[in-house]
């Protein structure tokens, strides 16, 4: 018993072939030897192949006659759709295969579907579709393409409509996406990586250092650097021994037991500065330490040297500052002070501090200041002469001005200071001749 949709399938099937045949014979070269014998036609063979072949498809594949009655659909379009071959009406497809817009959520118009189209004559390519079931709840989006299948005369014998899996291929390019982001990290790690060795190398070959690591149990793993020629050693010699053996010390115990450690040790004539690390794995254990040591043998002679010349200068300048002001105790109970160059504030209050420690410690009664050497007075440099004298008077003695130069004098008259509770002499053997008259006196007694 015949079916109408399988003879018109076999019609435009013979149709395609009998043109494909038709063609090559136009194109074949003619020969001389006798023709070829010809096989009568096999439909139902060529039918077989055919079914074969489109069964066997990786894109899925759909036919339809001229009528809508869908009469193939390989195995990839079942496994996409989620149903077999149905023998239905255009009308009833979208009831039975449930295809939605690429949103997934509005159902495609049944009278869009590329099959129906191409029904109608249309070509499309590439009408995107989501195709859901019962055993892809979450979908298939799919990419179909309709022609409408004609016989040689140009008579409308059906429609074909293949489609594939769109998530197949943008997982494909997702994962492609995925491999060349991680090609591209690793290739720019690895630049970084090599990046970061030169610069080690670099800071390792031209500088005076020693980077060396060793792992939990004080075996080296790493030892390079410059500096490893200060100590006799040759770059990488001491990989592979133990430096618990080789240094003493509990520097490298502490470092190990999680501390940062930073010492100056002298080992044969050689100083040495070094910084430890201890590294920690994820789970906070201690896996080993990093140690950079540099030889600071000059520095360290130099810092010697200077604070050496330091320390003289500073001698020097206590010597100077005595020289400034020296208190001279002449007589019992009678000091001098002999003022030379430029009083300042920093001087004044030196000379201040100094005198009054020395007015309560020998309980003198006079105090001479000697202005000899001053050659130049001021406005400040007379207030702050004053001001030592007050404050000698507040602790009983009295203060005694000499040596005032002409110029000095001058200057102090246009200045209009009051000089007119200071004693004043000429010379400073006249204040010390007046100070032990007094104090030999009987009446000699301290100023009010």
């Amino acid at each position: 018993m015949s079916h109408p949709g399988l003879e018109e399938e076999c019609a435009a099937l013979r149709a395609q072939v009998a043109e494909l045949s038709a063609r090559l014979a136009a194109t074949a070269p003619a020969g001389d030897g006798p023709p070829r014998e010809e096989r009568a036609p096999d439909p139902e063979g060529e039918l077989a192949v055919l079914r074969a072949a489109f069964r066997d498809l990786a894109d899925a594949v759909i036919i339809s006659d001229h009528e809508g009655r869908l009469v193939h659909c390989n195995d990839a379009a079942t496994k996409m759709l989620g149903a077999g071959l149905a023998h239905l009406q255009p009308a009833d497809w979208a009831d039975t295969y449930h295809v939605f817009l690429p949103d997934g959520v509005t159902p495609f118009p049944s009278s869009e579907f590329p099959l129906q189209r191409a029904l109608r004559g249309e070509i499309t390519e590439g009408v995107g579709m989501l195709a859901r079931s019962e055993a892809l709840p979450e979908g298939v989006s799919l990419s179909v393409s309709g022609r409408p299948i004609r016989d040689k005369d140009g008579e409308l014998l059906g429609a074909v409509v293949v489609f594939g899996d769109v998530g197949v291929r943008k997982r494909y390019e997702a994962e492609r996406e995925r491999r060349r982001n991680a090609d591209a990290q690793r290739i720019a790690a690895e630049k970084d990586r090599l990046r970061l060795a030169r610069i080690l190398q670099g800071f390792l070959d031209n500088l005076d250092v020693v980077v060396w690591a060793i792992d939990d149990k004080g075996i080296c793993t790493f030892h390079d650097g410059r500096g490893v020629e200060s100590a006799g050693l040759t770059r990488g010699q001491l990989v592979g021994q133990n430096f618990f053996e080789i240094y003493s010390g509990d520097h490298l115990q502490r470092a190990l037991a999680g501390n940062h450690v930073h010492v100056i040790d002298d080992g044969e004539g050689v100083i040495w500065e070094h910084w430890m690390v201890p590294v920690a794995e994820e789970d906070k254990r201690i896996s080993g330490v990093i140690g950079m040591s540099v030889n600071v043998t000059e520095p360290h002679k130099a810092k010697l040297e200077l604070e050496g010349k330091l320390a003289l200068i500073q001698r020097q300048q206590e010597v100077i500052l005595n020289l400034e002001t020296p208190i001279i105790q002449v007589w019992d109970h009678v000091l001098t002070l002999p003022m030379v160059g430029v009083v300042d504030s920093r001087r004044a209050a030196r000379v201040t501090d100094d005198l009054l420690a020395a007015v309560a410690r020998t309980q003198s009664r006079f105090a001479i200041l000697d202005l000899t050497g001053v050659e130049v007075v001021d406005t400040a440099t007379a207030a702050h002469m004053l001001n030592i004298l007050s404050a000698v008077r507040l602790l009983g003695a009295e203060g005694i001005i000499t040596g005032i130069r002409p110029t000095v004098a001058q200057t102090m008259i246009s200045l209009g200071l009051d000089l007119s509770r200071v004693r004043t002499l000429a010379t400073l053997r006249d204040g010390l001749g007046f100070a032990i008259r007094q104090l030999g006196s009987k009446g000699a007694r301290s100023p009010s």
